[in-house]
């Protein structure tokens, strides 16, 4: 390439040449783009003001959560200076579904409050509230929430327990279909074995049998025990 090619190629670089377009654009149109300039900086503002926002909303919903979790876990008994407790269990569980049913109110929909709305269906299938345990679990166990099969589970049990047994094997099915870090396919399966036990033993055989090849001790142990009963 000669010097006068070279110097014809630099004179038209296509970035040398876009450079200057925006340079003279600039000169030419300067109030324009100064006040792009300032919606630009607005908007990177206002995302950043976002941004934080959110990591504080999420932070005060950790923490509504962590304080109903320290009533749930408060001992019961004689008074200690290590923390709250509670004279009777009553008086804690009253507390517990208290402070967990503000959590709900408050961050309801949320990852916090989904988690805090079932435990509360928990507690309140304890205390023999069949209705509200129903509405809250079936609430988590409807959502994306991590606690939605574990929600299934105990909704299970409570259809289970009014002998509303198809709806709880469809609750445990669904699980099996769409397994998850807390519910595995495995444990999913011998819950419904356990299940069908009495209603449908020849079903609950099947299940225990696909199952015996599973290496996990827990399994192992379930399977065996519901096969002992199956069996007597």
């Amino acid at each position: 390439m000669t010097r006068h090619e070279l110097k014809e190629q630099l004179q038209h670089d296509h970035f040398t040449d876009a450079v200057s377009g925006v340079v003279i654009y600039a000169r030419s149109h300067r109030e324009k783009v100064i006040r792009w300039s300032i919606v630009l900086g607005i908007v990177l503002i206002l995302g950043g003001g976002a941004f934080w926002y959110a990591t504080y909303r999420n932070a005060v919903r950790q923490q509504d959560l962590q304080d109903a979790f320290a009533i749930l876990e408060a001992p019961v008994g004689a008074p200690s200076q290590l923390g709250k407790n509670f004279a009777t269990q009553d008086e804690k569980t009253q507390a517990s579904i208290k402070a967990l049913q503000d959590v709900v109110a408050k961050d309801g929909g949320t990852r916090q409050g989904l988690i805090a709305q079932y435990y509360l269906g928990t507690l309140k299938a304890a205390k023999q509230d069949a209705k509200g345990a129903e509405n809250d679990l079936q609430a988590v166990a409807n959502s994306s929430s991590e606690c939605a099969p574990l929600a299934k589970i105990a909704l299970a049990q409570i259809y289970s327990g009014e002998n509303r047994m198809r709806e709880a094997q469809a609750l445990l099915r669904d699980i099996i279909s769409k397994p998850t870090d807390l519910v595995s396919k495995a444990q999913a399966e011998i819950l419904l074995a356990h299940l069908d036990e009495t209603s449908n033993p020849q079903e609950a055989k099947k299940l225990l049998q696909s199952l015996r090849a599973e290496t996990d001790p827990a399994v192992t142990r379930a399977v065996q025990q519901i096969s002992s009963q199956l069996n007597k």
